[in-house]
């Protein structure tokens, strides 16, 4: 009787130790899971706000679509769409000059032409008495502070202390034949500071710059052409360009009757495959009346988009809201 209560009694105690030790795995599950889905987020929240308090996520917008979301925009102007007030526009200077309508030749009244013997070709061959020479045999950026030239009424002098001195509303600029043994980058810094002189004695003048003009395949394969390869004209014109850009002023590119397919100066085009003949002087000289800078037509400045905006977004030049650069 004792061995049975006895017996019954390990039994109770037994389910007694289930039952605790099933209510002590839920009340540790229910705890694990009241950490991990309340408590962590709650201390996330706290140490990581979000970046735009009192907004709330719309599941169904696309942030490269939605002004008001987070996604980088990449704003495309509409130029049929009068409501662009959002996209914040940075000015940029393009000097390319585009053709125009045809200027005569009274054009050059007004102007100053400075360079090398190449451009002693183009006043003489055009017949341009009426321009303002500072045209020079071997002129180089390099040399043009000791290089001398004579102007009507002024005198001798060297060509830098003749252009503060030399009067006109316009500076054609003719360098880079006999600049050939820089590098690109020490070519455009010279030039850079011919630019410096003429813009600081001639503020209100218009510069065009002229793309350097290749010499003849065959003469570029002789290898008497001093280093005046292909290669080393495009990489000056690559850094003429970035002049033009930074100091705002125009580049006149190389006109394309005077090159063929592959970037070279016709063979008929040059006596000698650098200076170009009388017929093709003409010919540059055409380019140069159709490629001219009427302020009533064209400024040069251009719009580009650099950021974007949700509604008003600029009051007196100031913008007033978070801004969200362009791509």
């Amino acid at each position: 009787m004792r061995e049975h209560y006895n017996h019954s009694r390990r039994r109770v105690l037994r389910r007694r130790r289930i039952l605790v030790a099933t209510v002590a795995v839920l009340l540790v599950a229910a705890v694990v899971f009241a950490v991990v889905h309340w408590v962590i987020p709650a201390l996330n929240q706290e140490i990581n706000p979000p970046d735009n308090p009192g907004q709330t996520e719309n599941p169904g917008s696309d942030p490269s679509t939605n002004p008001s979301g987070t996604g980088d925009i990449t704003p495309t102007p509409d130029p049929d769409n009068d409501n662009n007030d959002n996209i914040i526009y940075r000015r940029e200077f393009d000097p390319v000059v585009p053709e125009s309508q045809q200027v005569s030749e009274k054009w050059f009244d007004d102007a100053v032409i400075l360079g090398d013997s190449r451009s002693q070709g183009l006043i003489l061959y055009n017949s341009l008495s009426n321009c303002t020479s500072l045209a020079v045999k071997s002129l180089s950026l390099t040399n043009y502070t000791s290089k001398e030239a004579t102007l009507p009424g002024l005198g001798t002098d060297t060509v830098a202390n003749l252009i503060p001195k030399a009067e006109g509303k316009r500076f054609y600029l003719v360098f880079g034949m006999n600049d050939m043994g820089l590098s690109a980058d020490t070519f455009g810094q010279y030039f850079s500071r011919l630019v410096d002189l003429i813009q600081k004695s001639h503020p209100d003048a218009d510069i065009y710059a002229q793309a350097v003009l290749p010499v003849t395949e065959l003469k570029e394969q002789s290898g008497a052409a001093n280093g005046f390869s292909l290669a080393h004209v495009k990489e000056f014109n690559e850094a003429l360009m970035q002049v033009c850009i930074e100091k705002e002023i125009w580049y006149l590119d190389i006109p394309e009757t005077l090159v063929d397919e592959k970037g070279y100066l016709l063979d008929d085009a040059s006596w000698d495959g650098v200076h170009l003949n009388a017929s093709y002087c003409r010919d540059w000289m055409n380019y140069l009346l159709c490629h001219v800078v009427l302020p009533e037509d064209y400024n040069g400045e251009y719009d580009v988009p650099i950021g974007y905006h949700p509604g008003d977004v600029v009051v007196d030049g100031v913008t007033v809201y978070d801004f969200m650069p362009a791509n």
